[in-house]
């Protein structure tokens, strides 16, 4: 998921994680609306918003949003806003990272919004490609989901957590912590998404480099099935090719699990590694006035129940996931830029371990 920023400048992600540097303003944007006061509601900003928006016509974001999630999500907004069309161009982080750099070097505008994971959103703000923008909603989110500056900000979240089939978990296992998959019991009945390096980065900073390098080690032994595609692996999980996951996304193990009715379960691990899906405006927005609409919608109460709506859980801790045992079991443990740091000494380490080539 997230192998592409290997092969980028990754130094600057920390700069990003301060807001990075936003290029000066488009055209489009100078005649915008000021950003919202301090004072103003978010239901004022976004009809001050929409009466701009409705000339524009539609606004353009990139997002690695799957299409079902997505066909739940904007169709509620373009009814709210009749006259504002919703184009999603879906690819994964790295695809997206990818397309951005291109076009913008090239010279092309054509995004107004971006929204992916933290570390590719980062980087995209660190080329300067994004601007910064303070939504109405900002303060009811934690500061771990938003730039201090308006950088960016989170529409929702990935709890990265164990997955279970618990018709083929071996009798007398439970998966309660990261160490019980060490059980000599799960041998060959262990799937690991290759790209997860940032799952071990997070246990270096929850247990410690000793402890966590001795739970992958350990995990390795395993003999883990190496798998591409948390979809995919989560999928095969309930189909039964193997009985456990080091770490799955945790709304699509509850959509199997409660509307699939398949034999799933999670780890219920303390903490709860969070994946936070930041969310930036584009340096030079071709509809700059519906980009904010739409972060201002997606951040409001009402986008944050239609992400609800997908068994996603919303990055704002007033609306609750729709599958509250997603994070009620544990306090969070949100993934941060800062732990890209020493990201090409844990995806060596990584790599070595479980043999991903």
């Amino acid at each position: 998921m997230r192998r592409l920023l290997t092969a980028l400048a990754l130094g600057g992600l920390l700069l990003a994680a301060c807001g990075g540097t936003a290029a000066a303003p488009s055209p489009s944007s100078k005649t915008a609306p000021p950003r919202p006061s301090t004072t103003e509601s978010p239901d004022a900003v976004m009809t001050r918003l929409y009466e701009a928006a409705k000339a524009e016509g539609k606004v353009a974001i990139y997002s690695s949003m799957n299409t079902d999630d997505a066909k739940k999500v904007f169709p509620v907004f373009e009814a709210k806003f009749a006259g504002v069309k919703v184009e999603h161009t879906r690819a994964s982080g790295e695809v997206l990272t990818t397309r951005v750099v291109t076009e913008k070097k090239a010279g092309q505008d054509l995004f107004d919004v971006v929204e992916s994971n933290l570390f590719e959103v980062g980087y995209i703000i660190d080329q300067g490609y994004t601007q910064k923008y303070v939504v109405a909603s900002a303060a009811d989110y934690p500061a771990e989901v938003k730039g201090a500056d308006g950088a960016f900000i989170a529409a929702r979240l990935n709890n990265d957590i164990p997955g279970i089939n618990t018709a083929k978990l071996p009798s007398g296992v439970t998966i309660k912590t990261w160490k019980d998959l060490c059980n000599p019991a799960l041998k060959g009945k262990i799937a690991v998404e290759q790209g997860d390096v940032v799952v071990y980065s997070a246990l270096r900073k929850i247990l410690g480099d000793a402890e966590a390098q001795a739970v992958l080690k350990c995990i390795a032994a395993n003999q883990p099935s190496l798998r591409s595609g948390h979809t995919e692996m989560a999928n095969l999980l309930a189909a039964g090719e193997f009985a456990v996951t080091l770490s799955s996304n945790g709304h699509r193990l509850a959509q199997l699990k409660n509307e699939e009715n398949k034999p799933i379960d999670w780890g219920r691990t303390d903490p709860i590694i969070t994946d936070v899906q930041g969310m930036a405006l584009a340096n030079k927005p071709p509809h700059a006035n519906a980009g904010k609409l739409l972060m201002e919608w997606l951040t409001s109460v009402d986008g944050q129940k239609a992400i609800q709506s997908t068994g996603r859980v919303p990055a704002n801790p007033k609306v609750p996931p729709k599958y509250p045992d997603l994070n009620n079991f544990a306090k969070i443990f949100y993934v941060s830029l800062a732990l890209r740091a020493d990201f090409d000494k844990d995806q060596a380490f990584w790599n070595s371990t479980l043999g991903v080539k």
